[in-house]
C-alpha cells in the first residue's frame, strides 16, 4: 500500500499545520495565544498506530456519506443500496472502512498546501459508484495577519449515480492540550448563525424538521459558554449525551452555486494582491478566554454539526501523553444534514455522472488581542 507520510504547512503568521494522508487527517494546528506563546488547538495522536486504533474520527476525512444513515439503507431512483451498520442500526460516517481508514495518494505538496486524493470503488461500503474524492488543506495568505484554514473536498463519480457529503471531523480545545481539558471545553464561548436546528430521535437520526432554537439550550446566537447549558434537562440533549445536532445555518442571499455540494457563498474571498479576507460574518464563532485565542468558521455547506466530544473518552492516549478525555474537544464539522440520502425535506446530496462536488470550509484565527 502507500506509506503514511506527515506534513508540515507553515502561514506567514508563524501558525503551523501537520497534515498526514493517512485518513486525509489534520494532526496539529498551532496558533498564538494573547502573549504570542504559540499551542496545539487540535486533538489528536503523537503517533501513526494510535490514529489507526481509534475510533472517533479525530482529524479524519470523512466519507462517502458523513454522519447516520438511518436502517443503514437508502434509495436511489428504483434501486436500495444496503451498507453495514456500525453505529446500531445505522451506517454512521461512510461505514466500518470508511475514508478515514485509507492511506490517500499525495497529488500535490507546497510549503502552504497539500492536496490528496482517494479512489472509492463501486458497492465500497456499499455505495454505488467509483466515486473520486480530493482533499485540499492550505493555510491561506491573509492581509490581517490572521491565520486561516481552508479544506476544500472535491468529488466525481463514474459509472452511476451515487450520494456524497463529506466533512472533516477536526476537535478544537482553544486552550491547548493539558490541565483539565473537559474544563476548558465547557469554558469556550460560541457563537452560531442559525436560527433552527435538526431534532433527532432516539438514535440520533433526524426527525426530518427543522426546529426554531428559540427558548432551547441549542439558541447561540448570541454567544454563550458551552458549558452553560450543555447537561440542561432537554430530551434532545439526553438523547445525544449532549450537543451532537445539526445547526442550519443561515441563507446567504443571491448565491448560486456552479456545481453539486456547498449551497451557500463561502464568506471569505481572494483579493487581487492574493491575499484572502472575510466578505460577511462568520457562521459559527468560539472564544477561549484563558487564551484570548478565537475561531471563526465560514463554510459552502448548509449546516453544521455542532459535536461536543460527548462520546470521548476511551482512546488512546493523546498528545504529550495527555489523556482525551470526555468533552476535552468540540467539533464544528460542516456538511450537508444527516441522513439526507433518506430525507427528501432535506437539500439532496445526490452526485451524477458528470457533475462536480465540491465545497469549501475556512477556520479563521484572528490575531488575539492583547489584554488591557
Amino acid at each position: 500500500g502507500k506509506d503514511a507520510q506527515l506534513f508540515t504547512l507553515t502561514a506567514p503568521s508563524g501558525a503551523q499545520l501537520k497534515v498526514s494522508n493517512y485518513g486525509a487527517t489534520l494532526v496539529g494546528l498551532t496558533v498564538p495565544d494573547r502573549a504570542g506563546k504559540f499551542d496545539d488547538v487540535l486533538l489528536g495522536f503523537d503517533d501513526l498506530p494510535s490514529y489507526e486504533r481509534h475510533d472517533t474520527y479525530i482529524g479524519c476525512a470523512i466519507g462517502r456519506v458523513c454522519s447516520r444513515i438511518a436502517g443503514a439503507q437508502f434509495r436511489l431512483g428504483d434501486e436500495v443500496f444496503p451498507l453495514p451498520a456500525n453505529n446500531g442500526a445505522a451506517c454512521h460516517h461512510g461505514g466500518p472502512v470508511g475514508f478515514n481508514r485509507y492511506t490517500w495518494e499525495v497529488v500535490e505538496a507546497k510549503p502552504t498546501s497539500v492536496r490528496m486524493r482517494h479512489v472509492s470503488s463501486d458497492l465500497d461500503q456499499g455505495f454505488p459508484g467509483e466515486l473520486t474524492a480530493i482533499a485540499e488543506y492550505e493555510l491561506l495568505p491573509t492581509a490581517d495577519g490572521s491565520t486561516a484554514l481552508s479544506i476544500r473536498f472535491t468529488a466525481e463519480v463514474n459509472g452511476r449515480s451515487t450520494v456524497a457529503n463529506l466533512t472533516n471531523h477536526l476537535y478544537f480545545n482553544l486552550a491547548g492540550i493539558g490541565g483539565s481539558m473537559r474544563e476548558s471545553m465547557y469554558d469556550h464561548v460560541v457563537t452560531l448563525a442559525a436560527d433552527r436546528f435538526a431534532p433527532t430521535d432516539e438514535v440520533n437520526i433526524p426527525l426530518g424538521e427543522l426546529r426554531s432554537v428559540d427558548g432551547t439550550p441549542f439558541d447561540f446566537r448570541s454567544p454563550t459558554r458551552i458549558g452553560e447549558r450543555i447537561d440542561a434537562d432537554d430530551e434532545q440533549l439526553r438523547i445525544a449525551a449532549g450537543y451532537d445536532h445539526n445547526m442550519a445555518l443561515r441563507e446567504t442571499p443571491d448565491y448560486k452555486p456552479r456545481n453539486r455540494g456547498g449551497t451557500r457563498a463561502v464568506g471569505v474571498e481572494q483579493g487581487p494582491d492574493g491575499c484572502w479576507a472575510r466578505s460577511r460574518e462568520p457562521d459559527a464563532v468560539a472564544v477561549d478566554p484563558s487564551t484570548g485565542r478565537r475561531v471563526e468558521m465560514f463554510t459552502a455547506e448548509p449546516a453544521v454539526h455542532f459535536y461536543t466530544g460527548n462520546y470521548l473518552g476511551n482512546e488512546p492516549v493523546g498528545k504529550g501523553g495527555v489523556a482525551i478525555e470526555r468533552r476535552a474537544g468540540f467539533c464544528f464539522e460542516t456538511q450537508h444534514f444527516t441522513d439526507s440520502p433518506n430525507q427528501p425535506n432535506f437539500p439532496s446530496v445526490v452526485l451524477e455522472p458528470g457533475q462536480v462536488w465540491e465545497t469549501q470550509t475556512v477556520f479563521w484565527f484572528p490575531p488575539p488581542a492583547a489584554e488591557g
